[in-house]
Parts: C-alpha cells; sequence; structure tokens
C-alpha cells in the first residue's frame, strides 16, 4: 500500500476526539494536497497501525482518490454512496458477494423510486470502490465483475441552437452577463473552471488562456473575436480592483451558485428552456463536429481523459444525418 495513505491514516487517527470534525475534514485535505507532492518509502513496517474495518478501509479508499486528482464533488459522492453501503450490508467486505449487490441494488431501487440511470451510478461507485479493494489485496476476489451495467433509456441532451444563442444574448442586460454568454460558449468551460479565472491570465491577443480542470490538469481554451470584444466592453466598464474575471454583487468573485442564478434569469427573458452553464459545454462540442472538428480535437478542447465521455457531450443534428445519407448512400 501506499506508505503517504498510511501517513495519512494514522495522522488523522490520531487527532480525531481532539480537534472538530471540521478540522479534521479541513487537515486531511491539506495533508493529502501535500504529500502528493513527495514519493515517500515505509522504513518501519512493524509498528504501523493498521484499520482494516470497512469504515477504516473507506477511509483510506477516499484518501487514494483525493490523492488521485478526483474532484472533492466526486469524493463526496463516493462518501456518501459507499458509507450507506457499509452501514447497510451487513457482512465483512470480503464476504461479500455478487448476488449480495444485486440485493442491495434492488431494495435501493424499491425503496427510494430512483431511477435506473441513478442505480447505475451506484453500481459504477461500488464497482470503482471493490475494484481498489482487489488491487490493493484487502479482499481475494471481486464481487462487481459478475455485476452487469444496469440498462436505462439514454435521453440525448440537447444544445443551443444558434437561434437560441442569439436570443440569449438580446436577453443580456449588462456587459457582465453578455460577458459570460461568450466566454462559455467560446470557451467550453466547466462553471468551476470559469469562476476561478482571473482577468490577467488571458492572452487577448492570441484569444486563448489556460485553465486548470479535473484533476489539477491544465489546458488552453481559445475565444472568438466576439468573445473577446464582449469581455472587454465588460473589463473596461468595471471600477474595482478584483482580479477575478467575473464578479457578483458587492465586488466578489462569482460563485457557481452565481453564474446558474444569472443564467436562468436571462434563459427566463430570453424564452429559452433548461438555460445552465453545462449546456453552453455541450453547444460548443455539437458546433464544432458540426463544422467538421475531429472528436479528438474537442476532447482536447473539453479536457475529457475518455473520448467516450465526448461522445456523450455531442448531438448530432439529424438534418446533418440526413444530409449524409443522401451524399453516401445514393
Amino acid at each position: 500500500m501506499d506508505a503517504r495513505i498510511e501517513i495519512l491514516e494514522n495522522v488523522l487517527q490520531a487527532m480525531s476526539g481532539i480537534m472538530p470534525d471540521v478540522a479534521v475534514s479541513r487537515l486531511e485535505a491539506v495533508l493529502c494536497t501535500e504529500l502528493e507532492k513527495y514519493e515517500v518509502q515505509e522504513r518501519v513496517t512493524d509498528v504501523t497501525i493498521r484499520d482494516g474495518t470497512a469504515e477504516g478501509l473507506l477511509r483510506k479508499f477516499l484518501a487514494t482518490k483525493r490523492i488521485e486528482g478526483k474532484s472533492e464533488s466526486t469524493i463526496e459522492y463516493y462518501r456518501q454512496q459507499l458509507t450507506m453501503f457499509v452501514q447497510n450490508i451487513g457482512k465483512l467486505l470480503p464476504e461479500i458477494s455478487t448476488f449480495d449487490l444485486r440485493f442491495y441494488l434492488s431494495a435501493y431501487k424499491e425503496k427510494r423510486k430512483v431511477k435506473n440511470r441513478t442505480l447505475d451510478n451506484i453500481r459504477k461507485c461500488l464497482s470503482t470502490f471493490f475494484t481498489w479493494l482487489t488491487d490493493e489485496e484487502f479482499i481475494q476476489r471481486n464481487p462487481c465483475r459478475g455485476l452487469k451495467s444496469i440498462k436505462y433509456r439514454k435521453v440525448m441532451k440537447r444544445a443551443f441552437s444558434q437561434e437560441d444563442l442569439e436570443r440569449l444574448k438580446s436577453a443580456c442586460e449588462n456587459y457582465r452577463d453578455l460577458a459570460l454568454v461568450g466566454f462559455l460558449y467560446s470557451t467550453g468551460c466547466r462553471v468551476s473552471e470559469a469562476i476561478s479565472i482571473d482577468w490577467e491570465s488571458i492572452d487577448f491577443e492570441r484569444r486563448e488562456l489556460n485553465v486548470v480542470g479535473k484533476g489539477d490538469k491544465e489546458r488552453t481554451v481559445y475565444l472568438t473575436e466576439v468573445a473577446v470584444m464582449y469581455l472587454r466592453l465588460y473589463l473596461s466598464n468595471r471600477q474595482d480592483e478584483n482580479p477575478a474575471l467575473f464578479i457578483g454583487k458587492g465586488g466578489r468573485r462569482l460563485s457557481k451558485n452565481g453564474v446558474e442564478t444569472a443564467l436562468k434569469r436571462i434563459g427566463i427573458k430570453a424564452g429559452v428552456e433548461n438555460v445552465h452553464p453545462h449546456r453552453f459545454r455541450r453547444t460548443l462540442a455539437t458546433s464544432m463536429i458540426d463544422r467538421g472538428a475531429t472528436l479528438q480535437d474537442v476532447q482536447v478542447i473539453l479536457g475529457h481523459e475518455d473520448i467516450r465521455t465526448t461522445q456523450v457531450y455531442v448531438y448530432t443534428n439529424q438534418r446533418n444525418v440526413k444530409n449524409a445519407h443522401e451524399k453516401y448512400a445514393a
């Protein structure tokens, strides 16, 4: 096992009960960040305190995922789902079978009335956990290997049409909202990336900037001439000294909720339904493909590790499909 995980586990175990839970969580996050910078080799192994309980193994798993660079929202999802699983399964982890997992998922669906898509996400969460337990040799057999994916109806999420985008721009009441709409569509940034950007990091001449996405991975995104124009108008009319690219009330950096609220307001005024940050990201991907970009190019722009994720983002325009059919099937 990674010695960094052992160090983290021992420190947290020692401080538990001495420090408030909030302070322990903060200490865990800081230690994970710092330990990731080093290669640690254990010198003495016979005095290491090991916690083989399900709760202890779950803590080790979450610490590992944090060191691997998983987002805090993903780690929190793992924590919630796996804590619930551990508390309700009624067996030791090495004793759990594939049938136990099937019964758990079946009971979960019946009790909570969740959709199959949600249930499959829980299955994936369990699979990630048990695969880690197997790889780290805490258990000998992975019960998730016999657990098939759960089928669900895949609804194609539509991108904005060009008409939608024009209506959204026309509904913007100030330069900030106009710049925000133009920026999200042009760069395809996640909302978490957009709110963390400082205006000084933008190269307006080259129309590009670097953003840090999931897993602390840096990538370059690009601005259209129109997006640059909106940003220049917005920034030239600001009177504050805040380095944040987008600010809200009181001159503070705009938050995720602030972005979502602003876009919802713009959408209502424009008469466009389902306006949220991620839909701009999907729209950029679809527009690039429609104009001849390769899926690999879109993957790089969006910062996806797996090209299959990019495929899910792209909405295929049926008009293009029909044109292709007429061109190649004649």
